[in-house]
């Protein structure tokens, strides 16, 4: 059985379009399935909870971006009874482009229908206070969650996806906040035993994928079913090299700057010293404590593209 969780609004009602799409070929294959709007912020969640918790085995599509993605994964009861797939729908995609899934609502449901790769792959969970949450792709704290906050809101954002350059967004909102942004203190913990401490850090990524941001190769390396998690940290730099670097971070060639640092790890705990907005999967939030990030490896099987 299929069980569609569809995000209409997502890419300024992209994600309508495309489950329009999606309906015709499901009735023209006379396919089962079920399907679920999202109609405001974490309603995926819900949704995901209420359909996992029977225990029956499923395939759970999500179609959206990927905060949608994010929050579905969030919900899930019992990992061992469902297969994960998805159709994405929203401006950067970074889910999709690391697990090379295929990008047209077409391909991407007959990859789902008649599936030839599966996956398991791994999560993250973020912990602060009595606070948990699941991530699929990235999270981060500092300048780059910034931007995400930013760009949640932003009108400008909702025009360029109209023309499909959604991602350009980010680019003119980063060029802002690199202007605004004040770099804090912050220490970190890797593996519960490896301390650090960056007097004047930027932001901090921590990738269970290889992109983040809409394309940014910030840990070139990251693979989703390592078992770890890939940290890059930036740090001590002026705010015109990190102007200059972010280019090149599409290509994977910002390591070569000094002030930044890469790292992989099981868990990371991080401690700045004021707080710094913070983001899952592109979605803000603003924790107020020190903050636990770690791997869960294997967690959740997924349809997957061609290797």
């Amino acid at each position: 059985m299929y069980y569609f969780i569809v995000n209409p609004s997502s890419r300024s009602g992209r994600g309508k379009a495309v489950w329009q799409i999606v309906e015709g070929i499901l009735e023209q294959e006379q396919v089962e399935y079920r399907v679920f709007f999202t109609s405001y912020r974490y309603h995926a969640t819900k949704l995901a909870k209420e359909i996992t918790s029977q225990g029956e085995k499923l395939t759970l599509v999500t179609v959206g971006g990927d905060g949608t993605v994010n929050e579905v994964v969030d919900g899930i009861c019992d990992f061992t009874k469902i297969t994960f797939a998805y159709i994405p729908t929203g401006s950067s995609n970074d889910f999709a482009r690391s697990l090379k899934l295929p990008s047209t609502p077409e391909a991407a449901l007959q990859n789902v229908l008649h599936p030839s790769y599966f996956r398991k792959i791994d999560l993250g969970l973020i912990s602060y206070s009595s606070y948990s949450r699941r991530f699929a792709g990235s999270c981060g704290c500092g300048f780059d969650a910034a931007v995400c906050q930013e760009a949640l809101a932003s009108p400008i954002k909702n025009m360029l996806n109209r023309f499909g350059l959604g991602k350009l967004t980010y680019v003119g909102i980063a060029l802002k906040q690199i202007l605004l942004f004040r770099p804090a203190p912050v220490r970190l913990t890797l593996d519960q035993h490896k301390k650090l401490y960056f007097p004047r850090t930027y932001f901090l990524s921590a990738l269970n994928c290889t992109y983040e941001g809409g394309g940014l190769k910030m840990c070139p390396k990251a693979r989703a079913d390592d078992g770890f998690l890939d940290v890059c940290v930036v740090e001590g730099l002026s705010k015109l090299i990190i102007a200059l670097m972010f280019p090149t971070a599409y290509f994977g060639r910002h390591t070569i700057f000094r002030g930044i640092h890469l790292y992989r790890t099981k868990t990371l705990e991080i401690c700045p010293e004021k707080p710094f907005p913070f983001h899952a999967d592109g979605e803000p939030y603003t924790p107020e404590d020190v903050l636990t990030i770690s791997c869960l490896p294997n967690a959740l099987t997924i349809i997957a593209g061609n290797p």
